[in-house]
């Protein structure tokens, strides 16, 4: 028997099996997991000889490498290497000095370079209720076209050169699937929310092969840093899936990679077509899928992803509801559905009949509800079919969902950090949707009480990259104790918050054969921890930090 080219002993591993067993030992050889048990038992000449490393924890625990099954990686790279707003609540002055600094200092400042600023969150600008505006934009001292981009994906600001680049004047037609902002006198006032803000961030000039490489070589970089051993990109692109295939043909590759192909509306104007539609996506993921699936990282196209509505935050509100927001002067807003009913059930039929998970943007029930009736006839039209839906968000959930979820087999991807709200959020949650709704909001717990397999996106860069923070969080749903808890749910246990985060997300990505537990025959995807986050106060969680990542056998970060 070949014997193990490293084994960790005297830890505190964590497993994430389905009975949460605690091991101190396990054996790795080739990149696989080949053994656990106690140190007595790995530590002994049936897996080590001479070649064999052997690692210490010293009681440091380890546990499976986090994935993260929704995300936004090449964006993220993007943000850390553009002009970045960091978050930040700011008026419109602050904001603009802030872009005219940047641009002043950008030795790139040209006529023809977009500058894309990001982390920006529309609802924060000051005083709340605001709105930036290609007025305000154009105010900056510069000839180049810069656009704001929410990062809640849902809003970009344009100034006008860049309004003229997208071929938007006040002729334009309002679209569909969204809103192009206008002023009383129709002039555009450079605000794209929904699907024509996405198209407009799409059709900007592509970046360099040496621009897209290095961006992804920082996102991952990134993740790594934080215990990110797989991630889900919920919108992937050719150019995103290039640059990591890039890294991948130079063994520069350190995540694994998992796409969601968007189907947009747009592009299925009638039941016709869809199948053109779907076997587009089908000649993307045979261009970048890894046949050879092994320990060494690999890139997987492996689902669907529709965005089925908005943000259910003022002023937007676009998130589809059951019942209308409470509004006083609007008695019968009911947020918005992005595809048709017949359309949504073909799509999700159709993607499951080639094989691809549907993976749904949902946050109000109102578009939950409509996805799980598509999932309940895709369902019913193939019973024996290992498709696994699921649907990202849910930040608004009705009492009857939680079962139909377990019933129908459909996961929910969870972004705990949304469970952390200011006084002013709740107290208009409390007023949009009343006592009765307000329950169902952030309803991790009730999801799992319910048996529903369920994962964690942290939606990087839509929010900022902190999955500790995040896990956190999922355990005291209080931004920090300054900060009112949102009590529409109880608190989440390390366990439930770690098994989302790894076993739970490997189940919606079907790689649960693969990775997110430390079992014998699967892929040694590890993490090492400053401290054990079972046994610490729910409040220190933010403070964990990684010392060592490894992906497939393979160190990819050790802290310094």
């Amino acid at each position: 028997m070949a014997k193990a080219d490293v084994i960790y002993i005297n830890g505190h591993i964590y497993t994430a099996d389905k009975h949460d067993t605690v091991c101190e030992a396990i054996a790795i050889q080739n990149g696989y997991i080949i053994a656990t048990g106690t140190t007595q038992e790995i530590n002994n000449t049936q897996y080590v000889d001479n070649c064999t490393i052997i690692y210490d924890l010293q009681n440091k625990t380890m546990m499976p490498g986090i994935i993260d099954a929704h995300l936004h990686t090449f964006w993220g790279g993007m943000q850390l290497s553009s002009c970045n707003l960091n978050y930040q609540s700011l008026t419109v002055d602050a904001t603009l000095a802030i872009i005219q600094k940047y641009l002043d200092n950008d030795s790139s400042n040209n006529s023809t370079n977009w500058l894309q600023v990001r982390g920006w969150l529309r609802q924060e600008v000051l005083p709340i209720g605001t709105d930036i505006t290609r007025f305000d934009l154009d105010k900056l001292n510069t000839t180049r076209p810069v656009i704001l981009f929410s990062n809640d994906c849902h809003t970009l600001v344009a100034n006008s050169i860049a309004l003229e680049k997208f071929g938007l004047d006040r002729n334009t037609p309002e679209p569909s699937d969204g809103k192009i902002g206008r002023t009383e006198d129709g002039e555009l006032n450079g605000i794209l929310e929904d699907a024509p803000a996405m198209r407009a961030f799409d059709s900007i000039s592509k970046l360099t092969d040496e621009q897209a490489v290095n961006i992804a070589k920082l996102s991952q970089t990134e993740l790594n840093k934080q215990g990110v051993t797989s991630v889900m990109d919920a919108r992937i692109t050719e150019t995103q899936a290039d640059a990591f295939l890039k890294l991948q043909q130079q063994d520069e590759l350190s995540i694994r990679l998992f796409g969601a192909r968007e189907l947009p509306p747009d592009d299925v104007n009638s039941i016709e077509d869809i199948p053109a539609v779907i076997d587009r996506v089908k000649q993307f993921a045979k261009r970048y899928d890894d046949q050879n699936w092994q320990p060494k990282p690999g890139i997987k196209v492996s689902h669907t992803k529709l965005f089925v509505d908005g943000v259910m935050q003022a002023p937007l509100m676009t998130a589809r509801l059951l019942k209308p927001y409470q509004l006083e002067n609007e008695k019968d807003r009911y947020g918005d559905l992005y595809y048709s009913t017949e359309m949504l059930d073909a799509l999700i039929l159709e993607s499951s009949k080639a094989g691809f998970h549907p993976h749904m943007h949902t946050v109000g029930e109102g578009a939950i509800e409509v996805v799980l009736n598509a999932i309940e006839k895709m369902r019913k039209a193939l019973p024996d079919a290992d498709i696994r839906p699921s649907t990202a968000h849910n930040e608004l959930s009705a009492m009857h969902q939680f079962a139909r979820y377990k019933q129908l087999k459909t996961s929910v991807v969870f972004s705990f950090q949304w469970a952390g709200c200011s006084s002013a959020m709740v107290e208009q949650y409390q007023t949009l949707f009343g006592a009765e709704r307000y329950n169902g909001l952030e309803a991790h717990g009730q999801y799992i009480d319910a048996g529903v397999t369920c994962a964690f996106g942290s939606d990087w860069p839509i929010d900022p990259l902190n999955e500790w923070y995040d896990f956190q969080i999922a355990m005291t749903r209080q931004i920090d104790a300054e900060h009112p808890r949102l009590n529409s749910d109880r608190n989440l246990t390390a366990v439930e918050v770690l098994r989302c985060a790894t076993i739970g997300a490997a189940y919606v990505l079907k790689q649960d054969k693969y990775i997110g537990s430390i079992e014998k025959g699967k892929f040694a995807d590890l993490i090492i921890l400053d401290r054990n986050p079972f046994t610490i106060p729910a409040t220190d969680m933010q403070n964990v930090k990684v010392l060592t990542t490894i992906v497939g056998g393979k160190t990819v970060y050790q802290q310094a």
